[in-house]
């Protein structure tokens, strides 16, 4: 009896194991996606402000020489 026992123990900590295994990949995939998310919001903010400002040439001024 402790024999099987002993086998159901660590088949269970293998299992366990393998739990905690695919619980960090979907983490780590989670993680991922965020950081892709807010990466892609930051670019669209960028590019966003750089739409709305506006080009204007400096004025040369009266005495302005090429």
């Amino acid at each position: 009896m402790p024999g099987t026992q002993s086998i159901y123990a660590s088949l269970s900590i293998l299992a366990l194991t393998g739990l905690v295994g695919t619980g960090v990949a979907i983490g780590s995939g989670v993680s991922m996606m965020a950081m892709q998310m807010a990466e892609e919001e930051k670019k669209s903010a960028v590019v966003a402000s750089a739409k709305e400002t506006t080009y204007r040439p400096a004025s040369r001024g009266f005495a302005a020489s090429n």
